[in-house]
C-alpha cells in the first residue's frame, strides 16, 4: 500500500516593518511605567510596564515586563518574565529565557523558547522554534520544532522536522510535519512507585516518517513508521518498518491509574 501525505507549507506573513520615525532609545531602571512607547531601542533592567502598545526596533529586556497592548518589534531578547496581552510580532528572532505570558497569538521569524511559555493564540514561527521548559498554546505552525520538556499543544503543523523529547506529560491534538521524532518517558518501575507516571499522547500523526518511543498515539499515516521502546499505536496507515518488542499496534485503554496502583 503507498501513503502519501502532503507536506505543510506556512502561511504567508502580513507582517511588514516598523513605521520609520520611532523614538530615541529609552533606558529603564529599577520600577517605571509608560502609557505607550515607540523606541528605536529599549533596554530594561528591573520591572517596566507600559499600559498600551509597544513598538520597537530591537528590546533587550532583564526582569519583568508587562505590556498592556500589543509588541511590535525588530528583535526581542528577554531574560525574567515577558507579559503582553496583545499580540506580539517579531520580525526577527524572539528569545526568552524565563517565562513568557502572551495573551493573544505570537509571531517571529525564529524563535528560541526556554522556561515557561504560556500563549493564549496562535505561536507562528517562520524558520525554526526551539522550546524548551513548558509551553502551552492551542496551535504551533513553524519551520522546524525542536521541543524538550512538557508541552499542551492541540494542533501542531511543521513544514520540516519536528524534534521532541519530554520529561513530563505530554498532550497532542494532530501533528503534521515532513518528519516527526517523539520520544515520551520510558516506563520505569522505581517512577511508578514514588509518583504518577508521565503520559504523553497524541490524538493523531501524518508525515512522511515517523519515529516514535514511549508515547500513546491514537493514529498515524505514514510511508514509515518506526516504533521504539513503549510506543503503543491505536491504528497505522502506511508502514512499520521497525518495532520494539515493547510496542505495540491496537486499540488499549490509555487512561492513568489512581494514585497508589500500578498496572
Amino acid at each position: 500500500m503507498s501513503v502519501s501525505t502532503p507536506v505543510p507549507t506556512l502561511p504567508p506573513s502580513s507582517r511588514s516593518p516598523p513605521p520609520p520615525g520611532l523614538g530615541p532609545a529609552v533606558s529603564d531602571r529599577g520600577t517605571v511605567a509608560h502609557e505607550a512607547l515607540r523606541s528605536e531601542r529599549w533596554t530594561v533592567g528591573g520591572v517596566a510596564k507600559v499600559a498600551k502598545d509597544v513598538e520597537v526596533g530591537s528590546a533587550d529586556l532583564d526582569g519583568t515586563v508587562i505590556v498592556g497592548g500589543a509588541l511590535r518589534a525588530v528583535s526581542v531578547t528577554a531574560v525574567g518574565t515577558l507579559e503582553a496581552r496583545g499580540a506580539v510580532e517579531v520580525l526577527g528572532p524572539l528569545k526568552v529565557e524565563g517565562a513568557l505570558e502572551a495573551g493573544a497569538s505570537v509571531r517571529a521569524q525564529e524563535a528560541r523558547l526556554h522556561g515557561r511559555s504560556r500563549i493564549v493564540g496562535a505561536l507562528l514561527v517562520e524558520a525554526r522554534l526551539e522550546a524548551h521548559g513548558t509551553v502551552h498554546a492551542p496551535s504551533v505552525v513553524c519551520g522546524s520544532l525542536d521541543l524538550r520538556g512538557t508541552a499542551v499543544l492541540p494542533e501542531v503543523t511543521v513544514a520540516g522536522v519536528l524534534e521532541a523529547v519530554l520529561d513530563g506529560d505530554g498532550t497532542f491534538g494532530s501533528i503534521r510535519a515532513q518528519e516527526v521524532r517523539l520520544r515520551g518517558p520510558v516506563p520505569n518501575l522505581v517512577r511508578r512507585i514514588l509518583a504518577p507516571e508521565p503520559l504523553v499522547t497524541v490524538e493523531r500523526i501524518e508525515a512522511e516518517r515517523v519515529s516514535l518511543e514511549g508515547v500513546r498515539v491514537g493514529f498515524v499515516r505514514s510511508p514509515e513508521v518506526f516504533l521504539g521502546r513503549s510506543a503503543h499505536v491505536g491504528t497505522v496507515e502506511g508502514r512499520v518498518v521497525r518495532a520494539h518488542p515493547s510496542s505495540r499496534v491496537g486499540p488499549e485503554s490509555w487512561s492513568r491509574p489512581p494514585s497508589g496502583l500500578v498496572r
